[in-house]
């Protein structure tokens, strides 16, 4: 029963995902969307369903998405999914989000989808505490889309914003001690700590959109790429992750791109 229950759901999600509105982003105005993916399990409780079951719609979500960004011309698209915190969830729900990312990275038709679209998949987060075949999916899948720069595609997993800074600074320390890198340019231009983040070599995101935050809630950022998105704007919203629609995720993009920011002026 269980199977036929989320066998329907995946298939709401991927049908909503086919009927993409039409529109087209300017790349002055977002080259990089990034979204922390709240609420999978929320939603599955709201369909009776067990909480884990709810990742396997975020996955399918996130796919829509990919598919969506492409076609309306974002560049960048990161998606965080698993908190250096989330490995304090219940065992049987690490384990089935663990297997859901192996099978989901593996699969054929999501390696031809990349090479179609030529987008280049990255990593972010610590993958020293991930499974041993996890890993090497997402280094075999890193090693085949190398040579793609059309789109980005990044999996924020085990990811924390204090971890990225504390492994970029063990980066800098070891070029530090090597002389490839001198600690005192930083002065000049504390830009350069960029180029040791997990993000290095690609812009900054411009638009953060976090899901699953309730309306009476006071939102926050959970430390989501702390330095990256010191000048990113963000959205907060309600809508739980499997739940979102094109329709409202582009609703939220024409209204960032239709702002006219200051910076400062």
């Amino acid at each position: 029963m269980l199977g036929v229950e989320i066998d329907k759901w995946v298939t709401e999600i991927q049908d909503k995902w086919t009927q993409i509105p039409l529109f087209e982003i300017d790349p002055q105005k977002l080259r990089h969307l990034a979204i922390i993916c709240d609420g999978n399990r929320r939603a599955a409780r709201e369909r009776g369903l067990p909480d884990f079951l709810g990742h396997q719609a975020g996955v399918e979500t996130i796919l829509g998405i990919a598919q969506a960004g492409r076609y309306w011309g974002i560049n960048t698209l990161t998606f965080w999914v698993w908190s250096t915190e989330n490995w304090e969830r219940d065992k049987r729900q690490i384990n089935f989000v663990m297997r859901l990312a192996r099978e989901r990275l593996s699969a054929d038709k999501f390696k031809e989808e990349l090479a179609e679209n030529e987008v280049r998949f990255k990593y972010f987060g610590r993958s020293d505490r991930l499974p041993a075949m996890l890993r090497a999916k997402i280094s075999v899948l890193e090693n085949f889309t190398e040579s793609f720069n059309r789109y980005h595609l990044n999996l924020a997993m085990d990811y924390g914003g204090l971890d990225e800074i504390g492994r970029a600074m063990i980066k800098m320390g070891g070029k530090n001690q090597r002389g490839e890198f001198d600690f005192a340019r930083l002065r000049n231009d504390p830009r350069l700590l960029l180029d040791f983040l997990d993000t290095a070599g690609q812009p900054n995101p411009d638009l953060v959109i976090r899901t699953g935050v309730r309306e009476d809630e006071v939102a926050h950022t959970s430390g989501f790429m702390p330095l990256q998105t010191a000048y990113a704007g963000w959205m907060f919203l309600p809508d739980l992750f499997p739940n979102l629609t094109p329709e409202r995720l582009l609703s939220s993009i024409q209204q960032f791109v239709g702002y006219e920011r200051r910076l400062g002026r």
